[in-house]
């Protein structure tokens, strides 16, 4: 906020100067420039409030209410940039591996419990839980 009152303050000065009027000469001038200031702080005022706004409420949320939402369920860091991930698709879940050149897809398996679901006391590593759901989805395959 003191930088944005700094550069008011400085268009202020500025602008009597470049005009070569003084404000006790010109006084509309200078109403037209406060007034011309101010509403632009107040728009500048209003963007920021709404890039709050969206923060706080999650544009995000808005963005995965629609018609085909995809949620990241986990990942894991196997290597330098490769990651396996998990994201479920309506009911169903699949298992990527990601590099920086190309998306895989591994498996795919039904929907199923995770670990912050299964209940307070359940403290499961990740990792630990989805070598264990794969090796269970592997085991059903004939």
């Amino acid at each position: 906020m003191r930088l944005i009152a700094l550069f008011a303050a400085l268009v202020l000065c500025c602008s009597d100067a470049l005009a070569g009027a003084t404000p006790a000469t010109d006084p509309a001038a200078s109403a037209n420039l406060v007034q011309i200031t101010l509403s632009l702080l107040l728009v500048v005022g209003v963007l920021i409030g709404f890039s709050a706004l969206f923060k706080k409420f999650g544009l995000n949320r808005m963005m995965n209410s629609g018609p085909f939402p995809v949620k990241v369920i986990g990942a894991v860091s196997i290597g330098n940039n490769q990651r396996l991930m998990v994201i479920e698709v309506n009911d169903e879940w699949i298992v990527l591996g990601v590099t920086p050149q190309q998306i895989t897809n591994i498996a795919t398996m039904p929907r199923q419990e995770t670990p912050d679901t299964a209940g307070p006391g359940n403290k499961v590593q990740f990792s630990a839980w989805m070598q264990s759901a794969l090796e269970k989805y592997h085991a059903k395959k004939p």
